[in-house]
């Protein structure tokens, strides 16, 4: 069972990396990048995004330093309540969005978001509790730098 777990989350890591980076590089063309996230750290530091999954979920997620922290916003209430700091990594694909992830060793919870600041948009995956798969889309609603 842990062997198909271990495998599901590469598995959804490695289909998230591979649609990040598939698709032509404009730099390499020579076309002009009018890009937000050229104007951010590369770590993302300072940065603070709040954002909403097509089924009605959202969540703010603050960057700092080298760690990162979350809050569920439930029924479209803020939280008070940070939950982290997490250590993250992060990666800027040759599409220009920001690679996303880490886990959460006390829920078993793996999480990867797949950011794009141009179309204020961002994929989400995530294996919670271990088992339970997620997998959505999300619109962008706030942005702090």
């Amino acid at each position: 069972m842990k062997n198909k777990k271990s495998s599901l989350f590469i598995t959804v890591i490695f289909v998230m990396f591979l649609y990040a980076c598939g698709s032509e590089n404009k730099e390499a063309k020579g076309e002009t990048i009018d890009n937000k996230n050229l104007q951010m750290s590369e770590r993302l530091e300072g940065v603070k995004i709040t954002y909403r999954y097509e089924k009605g979920n959202q969540y703010s997620v603050k960057f700092e330093d080298d760690s990162l922290s979350y809050q569920f916003h439930k029924g479209g209430k803020k939280s008070k309540r940070w939950i982290g700091p997490y250590a993250y990594n992060h990666l800027i694909t040759d599409m220009n969005q920001h690679m996303v992830a880490w886990n959460e060793p006390d829920k078993q919870d793996y999480v990867t978001l797949l950011i794009n600041f141009d179309k204020m948009s961002l994929y989400g995956s995530a294996i919670l509790k271990g088992k339970k798969q997620h997998f959505q889309k999300a619109e962008i609603t706030e942005l702090v730098e």
